[in-house]
């Protein structure tokens, strides 16, 4: 009978945190997550400041309180990423110099289910004073699917394929597609990664809904040497 009546209660979630990330693109993620995936927000939200690329949030968290008993549901394969943070792409064919991409990211499916996304933003720039002249690409996600079939970072890794719309170009980025694939793995925590860093790949494609595509362990994968991804899969 104890039992049954404890169904009915909240009682504080040892070791999670309810938290909501503010960004300025006016997109608003309210979740519940554990100790390493607070962290691991911390660390892109950061990011986001020490490598510019005209994408802001803020992370403000709350105890966790739920109710106790009930039933975890399948993972449907949505989610949400947010990154913030830099990585390197070739000057040209050789491959001996490389210049900087800062990236800021916020994508959140609209559902439970993978597909459509409720806003968010997908941010790159060129810093000045590279073998690249500058330039920055503003877009908007519009599909988001999410592989967390493996386990959990930093144990394993997981991944995330976006489909998004640019909005605005500029610069050695003008010539930019108008619509492009991006491909992301999160290792976990960068104090914690151990198989590697993080990794995002961009394509003039993308298989979103469906995983696959384009592979951030693939051809034209890079790692993120600095800064963060998080995936966060509703469960």
């Amino acid at each position: 009978m104890a039992l049954t009546f404890a169904t009915g209660l909240p009682v504080a979630s040892f070791g999670l945190t309810n938290v909501t990330l503010s960004c300025d693109d006016g997109t608003s993620i309210v979740t519940q997550v554990d100790v390493d995936t607070l962290a691991s927000l911390t660390d892109a939200v950061q990011a986001m400041t020490l490598y510019p690329a005209g994408l802001s949030c803020t992370l403000t968290q709350s105890l966790a309180v739920h109710a106790l008993g009930g039933v975890a549901s399948a993972w449907p394969g949505g989610g949400f990423i947010v990154g913030g943070g830099r990585f390197q792409l070739p000057c040209d064919a050789t491959g001996i110099l490389t210049y900087w991409v800062n990236f800021g990211l916020s994508a959140h499916t609209e559902t439970d289910f993978a597909g459509p996304t409720r806003g968010g933003t997908l941010n790159l720039t060129v810093p000045g004073g590279q073998c690249i002249p500058e330039g920055h690409v503003t877009s908007k996600p519009t599909c988001l699917t999410i592989n967390a079939e493996q386990p959990k970072p930093p144990d394993g890794a997981w991944f995330a394929y976006l489909w998004s719309h640019a909005t605005q170009k500029s610069g050695s980025l003008s010539t930019f597609p108008d619509d492009f694939g991006s491909g992301w793995k999160d290792t976990g925590n960068p104090a914690k990664q151990t198989i590697g860093p993080d990794r995002v790949v961009l394509a003039d494609a993308s298989t979103c809904p469906t995983n696959g595509s384009p592979d951030p362990d693939g051809l034209g994968s890079r790692p993120i040497l600095n800064g963060n991804i998080t995936i966060h899969a509703i469960e």
